[in-house]
């Protein structure tokens, strides 16, 4: 299953990698889930499953996805429009704070029409920045911070920009057609994509918050597979920390090594004595404009599966 929108940094394209050394386990954390994709490539669900992210916009949409799937792809059932699209951005900025508190109560089930309307930006915006949790609000009276300054003219038919690309939302020719009128087309598309997400949700835990909220003491040794995804060193001004983050996190995973854990970076982020450290590279892939050349490592704890036995504990 995938997400039904971009997302920068996203690790689809290793995912039968990474499964492959985390085997099956009883218990799957992932605290910086961005599009899940991790997650949502698992081989078969995890008796317990929990994912996290910092961002309340990320963690919103898959509370509301798993919840009310049908009313998050009426909510994002709409035409691609540029004037929309900073308008939106803006009033999503000012539902942070009521966002972010109610979602501290894990049975509050999520906003539709801000998870909607994010999930329609999220397509529709060219580059990084949509909604960013950690950003300012654009101006766009501000050279360089608002939409139109900083070039954010919204996709309308560029393949493999999401859920447009795929006939999943409508597209600008689709105006004035309701959710309704849509059924039979490519709204009820949208609706039976998010309600497939909704089922494989179904028993996931949602967190929003710091990453280490939802790292408890419930841990099994080789029976807890931990995907680390966290912002990368040389991105993680983007997010007004340098440094604390990929630290934090690199002692964490030290600390608990017992546990099935893969830890992603630029090669040279980690030095993790006794881990295996993959290398992998993005090659031909852009994002912003600019080419992902630089090459990326996957490390494993010792208590991950060696290459060569992990198909026999999947196949269990």
């Amino acid at each position: 299953m995938l997400a039904p929108f971009p997302y920068f940094g996203g690790k689809r394209s290793i995912v039968d990698d990474v499964w492959c050394r985390l085997g099956s386990p009883k218990q799957y954390i992932e605290p910086f889930c961005g599009s899940a994709a991790m997650l949502l490539g698992a081989p078969k669900p995890a008796p317990l499953e929990v994912i996290c992210d910092g961002s309340g916009f990320i963690a919103n949409f898959w509370r509301a996805t798993k919840y009310q799937p049908e009313a998050v792809a009426q909510w994002a059932d709409y035409p691609v429009s540029h004037i929309d699209l900073g308008a939106r951005h803006s009033w999503l900025m000012a539902q942070r704070e009521r966002v972010g508190d109610a979602l501290q109560d894990a049975n509050w089930p999520g906003d539709a029409q801000v998870a909607g309307w994010w999930l329609w930006g999220q397509c529709c915006w060219i580059g990084s920045g949509w909604c960013d949790w950690f950003g300012q609000v654009p101006r766009a009276g501000n050279a360089g911070r608002g939409v139109q300054a900083i070039g954010q003219v919204p996709h309308a038919s560029d393949a493999g920009m999401g859920v447009q690309a795929i006939g999943q939302v409508p597209h600008a020719s689709d105006a004035g057609m309701g959710f309704d009128d849509l059924l039979t087309s490519s709204g009820r598309a949208a609706w039976v994509w998010l309600k497939k997400l909704s089922d494989r949700l179904e028993r996931v835990r949602v967190v929003h918050g710091d990453w280490f909220r939802c790292l408890n003491h419930h841990y099994g040794g080789e029976s807890t597979a931990v995907f680390l995804d966290p912002p990368y060193r040389s991105y993680e001004s983007l997010y007004g920390k340098t440094g604390s983050i990929a630290d934090a996190v690199a002692v964490w995973a030290k600390e608990h090594e017992h546990l099935r854990i893969a830890l992603c970076g630029h090669c040279g982020d980690y030095e993790l004595d006794g881990w295996d450290a993959v290398n992998w590279s993005r090659g031909k892939h852009t994002y912003s404009g600019k080419k992902t050349t630089e090459s990326e490592c996957v490390w494993y704890s010792p208590a991950c599966l060696p290459v060569n036995t992990n198909q026999l504990e999947l196949a269990q």
